[in-house]
């Protein structure tokens, strides 16, 4: 059997180590959790991550089993013409009002990485975003050293 003809939407979701919000869910929280990353399939001229901010958390369940998998949707910036790698550092800008054009607009959340978007330092009013990408590993470093500690008590 195939996928239910409904589906569900939330506002958030957590994979991978990160939690996600929508953007019009986290617009007026402290943090922002809507950023996504997903890396390209191989690195080379043509290939490269895509970024975008989180529309929509959307459920599909698949009918006679309780198989359900979770898609994220996106307008994707244009990572083709509007990005700028430095070489010095590696960081990554992107141009937040460029948008990729295409009909790929869902992702499996499983192929997310959170990223954060800043402006660049000198110039708040620009339309390039400096990309910050979440450590992951930080966090289960952290919990790990904990955990350690906890059962030396």
């Amino acid at each position: 059997m195939g996928p239910s003809t409904s589906v569900k939407c939330y506002n958030g979701y957590y994979v991978n180590g990160f939690k996600f919000h929508t953007q019009s869910y986290g617009r007026f929280k402290k943090t922002t959790n809507s950023g996504v990353c997903v890396k390209g399939s191989c690195y080379d001229d043509n290939e490269r991550d895509y970024y975008e901010m989180l529309k929509e958390v959307v459920r599909l369940k698949y009918l006679g089993s309780k198989c359900k998998l979770f898609l994220f949707k996106y307008n994707w910036y244009d990572t083709k013409r509007e990005i700028r790698v430095h070489r010095l550092n590696g960081l990554v800008e992107i141009k937040y009002t460029s948008r990729l054009h295409g009909n790929e607009d869902f992702v499996l959340a499983q192929q997310c990485q959170q990223v954060y978007y800043t402006y660049p330092l000198d110039n708040k009013s620009s339309e390039w975003w400096t990309v910050i990408k979440q450590l992951l590993e930080v966090v289960i470093i952290l919990t790990w050293v904990n955990l350690l500690k906890m059962k030396t008590m």
